[in-house]
């Protein structure tokens, strides 16, 4: 058991630093190349980014990003290739410039509305009750018509 232990802290200790070396300078393009993926819309069918999308024209987006990337672009100098030629449909979400800022503006201003609504509501319920008011005596000059007209509707 110490035997196996041994061995496999030595495999560890000759390997990890052969696995660190190799992949050393991949791995940030890897994720750069994933962040740029899930960026693009699959222009086929207008509905997944082409990091989930199965078809022909994503697998050749994603191996021209890795190209791009490969070549040392940056991740706006591709984005802004792939809106040249795909308009800003192909973004998943919109840049905040122009009218698109909207997008990222209106559902705080929502957000805080529905708060205010909602307070409002809840002050309005809490609020105590108006104590009832005592009902005004009636006039004089009514009670005894009233009281002579109740006195005919008896009487028939």
């Amino acid at each position: 058991m110490k035997c196996l232990i041994f061995l496999n802290l030595c495999a560890r200790l000759i390997l990890l630093p052969a696995a660190a070396l190799s992949g050393g300078g991949s791995e940030p393009d890897a994720a750069l190349v994933r962040d740029i993926e899930d960026h693009l819309i699959a222009p086929c069918c207008w509905t997944q980014p082409i990091s989930q999308h199965e078809s022909a024209v994503s697998e050749q987006m994603r191996e021209e990003v890795r190209r791009m990337v490969a070549a040392g672009k940056g991740r706006e100098e591709i984005l802004d290739h792939f809106v040249a030629l795909y308009g800003e449909r192909i973004l998943a979400s919109p840049r905040p410039e122009g009218f698109n800022r909207l997008v990222y503006i209106l559902p705080w201003f929502a957000l805080a509305f529905g708060a205010w609504i909602v307070f409002a509501l809840m002050k309005k319920l809490h609020a105590p009750a108006a104590e009832p008011s005592t009902a005004p005596a009636p006039d004089n000059r009514y009670a005894s018509r009233i009281e002579k007209e109740l006195r005919e509707l008896d009487e028939k």
